[in-house]
């Protein structure tokens, strides 16, 4: 398109810099501050720019200098207390989120962010008291429902956590995450059954989660499923050649088998490849003595 005046210019660097392109981001902004020095959403998408290449300090002066050009826009403080959290400024953050919510109240978005802002803070209750808003406001917001689980399941009510979780696999049956948080609720609730079930259908959606793949296989093993735990300790070790952990669970196979000639080999591969504080060492050397 031909680009006639600031604001195109501004539009079309925000379209680029969501879709990655910085560097052609970057010059329309600065083509459009040529033309108006103190164009608003140019100085605020130059800001998201430099929040992206992790120039937070440049960042943050940004969303300081759009804040004061476009004083009634609650982006500026919004995105700012973003670009703030991850300078870990958690007071500045939050008051930021305080300022956008004036200008913009109930706004979801902004009421999630502090929410999760929250949580990282270990203040729960308050976390809480955000998310439930947000999902009588907008029932199919995963990240609400997910986080909200998390605050119950540190505070101690699993049963909550779980049925938090489920909401969040209600909303989206494809997130890998909440079927890994489900599955350790069930695990914790001595549901191993369900604890596998779970984790199979988080791994089916990330195999790539080598430490959640331990996880199962260590279940699995609990559960006498000798032969599918140690498919999945060898798929570790096939990624992770130097997992110690890994080839004490093939350990664990043999020995259910009565095979002491396994036992003893994955054993000593595990001290092979084990760094010297590995926590499991001594008991692994002991037992290898007494072999």
């Amino acid at each position: 398109m031909e680009v006639v005046d600031a604001n195109e210019y501004a539009l079309r660097a925000r379209q680029r810099q969501e879709s990655g392109n910085l560097d052609g981001a970057m010059s329309d902004v600065e083509a459009a501050l040529r033309l108006d020095r103190r164009h608003a959403e140019a100085i605020h998408v130059r800001a998201h720019i430099r929040r992206d290449r992790g120039q937070l300090r440049r960042a943050i002066g940004d969303f300081k200098r759009a804040a004061r050009l476009a004083p009634s826009d609650y982006r500026n403080f919004y995105c700012r207390a973003v670009a703030r959290r991850l300078r870990r400024d958690w007071t500045g953050a939050l008051d930021d989120l305080e300022a956008a919510l004036s200008l913009s109240p109930s706004n979801g978005d902004v009421v999630n962010y502090r929410g999760f802002l929250r949580l990282e803070l270990g203040r729960l209750g308050e976390a809480i008291d955000d998310y439930d808003p947000v999902l009588r406001g907008h029932a199919g917001h995963f990240d609400a429902a997910h986080n909200r689980g998390v605050c119950l399941e540190r505070q101690g009510d699993r049963r909550g956590a779980w049925a938090a979780y489920s909401d969040a696999i209600r909303i989206r049956p494809d997130g890998a995450h909440a079927y890994q948080s489900r599955g350790n609720i069930c695990r914790d609730l001595g549901d191993l059954e369900g604890a596998v079930v779970d984790w199979s259908a988080s791994l089916a959606r990330d195999p790539s989660n080598v430490a959640l793949l331990a996880r199962r296989g260590a279940a699995l093993l609990s559960l006498l499923r000798a032969d599918e735990a140690y498919r999945d300790f060898t798929q570790v070790l096939e990624r992770d050649p130097k997992n110690a952990d890994a080839y004490c669970g093939r350990a664990d196979v043999w020995r259910l088998r009565g095979d002491r000639a396994g036992l003893r080999r994955n054993l000593e591969a595990a001290l092979a490849v084990a760094p010297r504080d590995w926590p499991r060492r001594r008991a692994v050397e002991s037992e290898l003595r007494g072999a």
